[in-house]
């Protein structure tokens, strides 16, 4: 019997129990759907990278001898050491794009993954090509391609197509913002087909840690043993793929945590009103099923078991949808970035965990709506509930209060009356507004991110990367025909009391090619002595102007110590910079390892010290490529805060409107027309949302700065919102509201005044 009564009711109350069902459905869709997309990106990049054996430390160096490698395989916690050498070579052909070439020992470490061909055999004589740049440029299994690195040409056929751990993202360095399949590539070649007598310096240590060994150990053992013998020493947080996938996961991982918590709230608070109105409105009900002998355990369940039901419902549905719907159009995106031999969806116990969360918001708030009402005796419970004893407030007493119209005094008692229906409304509103916000407003922080770096800070039209063996006359050519100023770029180890990070420093002479700015975005210049810190590196340091800290090239025994003489705010690059007469008085003459050009730069390519050039237009054009995932990411939240919107408003005007229909057919009977009390509603509409949206307003400012906080430790994104943005989601979110409002007002014309004027008696 209780199961039908609760399926009438469902009936009866249809609306509110779909608009519940719907939160309930999309809080877990978002979730599932994100999370069954980062953790299938997290499952294959860990089953690519256990498969080929990929490195916890690579050490780069000049010359890392057999010594080395037993040195290295005597520390303890390291499983297997190799060594290889990287060159980079032209490919003679079309435009002579960049290949990264690596020359193999052995196939222990860090393997190749076949894509077409035979599989990589040190012993075979021939080339494994990047699968990526292959497809590019046209090339297949058995043809043979010709490069030249160091003076010197060679021609190999390719044997095999292959993908690789290493280069999972695949860009040249850092200045690369996206990878480029046209411009740059990699390839495989093994050491024994190659003459015995050409000197190959080793140029790289690959070291692959034990499970149980200790990273921080094993670094720090590295570091002391091989002083002075390497440059640079790069981790899984510091080697550019690695730490680019994992930024991307962490970055959707955080997004799809944070925005299934407002769907969760509301479907709690609308499940908590929706249920106050009902067990209210079956007290004699209530008190029937108490007399006939039920108890009251059993009674709390069986409207506790509408929230259950409901929730479970949409939760299950959600589960179902999410990870079909939502992964393959955010992996349509990611493929462009990021190369993983598979690419799917992975459903996990959190998921499903969510579910029960869903589940226990929607029943929770069943049980406190109706705990109330159960407290009574049965003779108590069969009589209708007695009015709260009206009074005037002091606001009712004040000289202002008389001094108001019927519409305000009537919603202002009627908002002060139904406290948590209005509370409510406010809370949907508010929701709503802040999704939408945040939404609108990482488009606003990424989409100004282009304009700030390409034209507000670099001047410049081509970037001239130099050869680090470059001359001095080489150098000196180049500026007679182009110009521009010369910048030297490296990377670098930073601390301050314990505190250590990577970041880079830029030594720059005088020219306008690179402008900065001040931490409110100010035209700045560069201090004549000590060093110019970012923003990011001197939080995360936890430095200010006046203070020093260390910093080293890596592989360096000596610290520098030097003082931040001043801030300046920079999306990418975190770390110092230095004027060219600071940086050359205080330690080293500046090697330049760039050339910044305005004007046409693009003839520079295949010129004696350079090693490619790029331009701004293919460097901007990366950075909204690298966007595009976390665009179409915030175009489905879009989506579900205007849903969330529009559904909250629905069944919150609907279970108002139920409630008040005796009030308004009272309003008819005292002559008032219909479009007055349409006027009414919707002033009341109107007020609540207006509240709602000045309260979703900062919630969503710092949703915004928390999802910017997500990001990598290398990007400077400060958040933003645009006037036009703010105006956008109010309008928007205001003509929701409106347009609700209109759809609901519109049964006023229907009440039947007799029967809502007896329903009471």
């Amino acid at each position: 019997m209780l199961l039908k009564k609760m399926f009438r009711d469902m009936r009866q109350n249809l609306s509110q129990f779909i608009a519940i069902f719907l939160m309930s459905m999309l809080g877990v869709t978002v979730f599932a759907g994100i999370n069954a997309e980062w953790q299938g990106m997290k499952h294959e990049r860990d089953r690519f990278y256990e498969e080929s054996r990929l490195p916890d430390f690579w050490l780069l160096g000049r010359n890392f001898t057999e010594e080395d490698l037993e040195e290295a395989a005597q520390i303890s916690g390291v499983e297997a050491v190799s060594r290889r050498l990287i060159a980079d070579a032209v490919v003679q052909t079309g435009k002579k794009p960049a290949l990264r070439i690596h020359i193999i020992e052995d196939n222990e470490l860090s393997r190749p993954h076949l894509v077409e061909g035979e599989a990589f055999d040190p012993a075979r004589d021939g080339i494994w090509l990047d699968s990526y740049f292959a497809e590019a440029h046209d090339i297949r299994v058995g043809d043979t391609i010709r490069a030249e690195a160091g003076g010197m040409v060679f021609e190999k056929e390719v044997i095999g197509l292959i993908m690789h751990p290493e280069y999972v993202y695949c860009a040249r360095d850092e200045t690369q913002l996206f990878p480029q399949p046209e411009n740059f590539g990699f390839a495989f070649v093994p050491r024994k087909v190659l003459p015995e007598i050409l000197p190959l310096p080793y140029n790289q240590l690959m070291i692959r840690l034990e499970d149980s060994a200790d990273a921080k150990v094993v670094q720090s053992e590295l570091e002391k043993r091989f002083k002075g013998k390497y440059s640079l020493l790069q981790t899984h947080e510091t080697h550019l793929s690695t730490s680019m996938i994992e930024m991307e996961i962490q970055q959707n991982k955080a997004i799809g945590n944070v925005f299934p918590v407002v769907f969760f709230l509301i479907a709690a608070l609308a499940m908590l009103t929706t249920m106050v109105r009902m067990t209210g409105n079956q007290r004699i009900q209530i008190g029937t099923l108490k007399a006939m002998g039920y108890s009251r355990h059993k009674i709390l369940f069986h409207y506790i078991s509408y929230g259950i039901w409901i929730g479970l419902a949409g939760g299950l549905l959600g589960l179902a949808i999410g990870p079909l719907l939502v992964p393959p159009i955010l992996f349509e995106m990611q493929k462009t970035l990021y190369y993983l031999p598979d690419w799917y969806a992975v459903l996990t116990p959190e998921s499903c965990a969510v579910v029960i969360i869903a589940v226990l918001c929607c029943g929770a708030s069943s049980y406190f709506a109706c705990r109330r009402e159960l407290k009574d005796v049965p003779a108590a419970c069969m009589r209708p509930k007695p009015p709260r004893a009206g009074r005037h407030t002091r606001w009712e007493k004040s000289a202002l209060w008389h001094k108001l119209g019927f519409s305000a005094q009537w919603n202002i008692r009627d908002i002060l009356r139904s406290k948590v229906r209005s509370a409510m409304a406010i809370a949907g509103v508010a929701g709503s507004m802040t999704l939408l916000l945040c939404a609108f407003g990482v488009l606003d922080t990424i989409g100004g991110l282009g304009d700030w770096m390409y034209r507000d800070l670099h001047a410049y039209d081509y970037r001239i990367n130099l050869k680090e063996e470059i001359h001095q006359e080489e150098i000196d050519a180049l500026k007679q025909k182009y110009g521009g100023q010369l910048i030297q770029e490296l990377a670098i180890e930073l601390r301050k009391d314990g505190r250590e990070e990577t970041g880079f420093l830029t030594v720059i002479e005088p020219g306008e090619q690179i402008r900065f700015q001040d931490p409110e975005r100010n035209p700045m210049t560069l201090p004549d002595s000590g060093a110019a810190m970012t923003c990011k590196m001197a939080t995360l340091l936890g430095l200010e102007v006046g203070e020093t800290f260390e910093w080293r090239n890596p592989g360096d025994t000596q610290w520098h110590i030097t003082r931040v003489e001043a801030l300046y705010r920079s999306p990418t690059g975190q770390g110092i910079t230095m004027s060219e007469r600071a940086y050359e008085a205080a330690y080293d003459t500046m090697v330049p390892t760039a050339l910044l050009v305005a004007g046409n730069g693009s003839d520079a390519v295949g010129l004696p010290g350079v090693k490619d050039v790029k331009s701004k237009d293919e460097m901007r054009a990366g950075l909204e490529k690298m966007l595009e995932s976390m665009r179409t990411l915030v175009g489905i939240l879009i989506l579900a805060a205007v849903v969330l919107g529009a559904v909250v408003l629905y069944n919150l005007g609907s279970m108002s409107f139920a409630e008040r229909v005796r009030e308004l057919a009272t309003l008819k009977v005292l002559g008032f027309f219909p479009g007055q009390i349409r006027g009414l509603l919707n002033k009341q509409n109107l007020l609540l949302t207006i509240v709602g949206i000045i309260i979703g307003m900062p919630c969503g400012y710092a949703l915004i700065a928390y999802m910017v906080s997500t990001l990598s430790e290398a990007i400077d994104m400060p958040a933003r919102v645009s006037p036009a943005t703010l105006v956008l989601c109010i309008i928007g979110t205001l003509a929701t509201s409106l347009a609700v409002g209109l759809l609901l007002s519109r049964k006023v014309g229907t009440i039947d005044m007799v029967s809502s004027l007896k329903a009471v008696e």
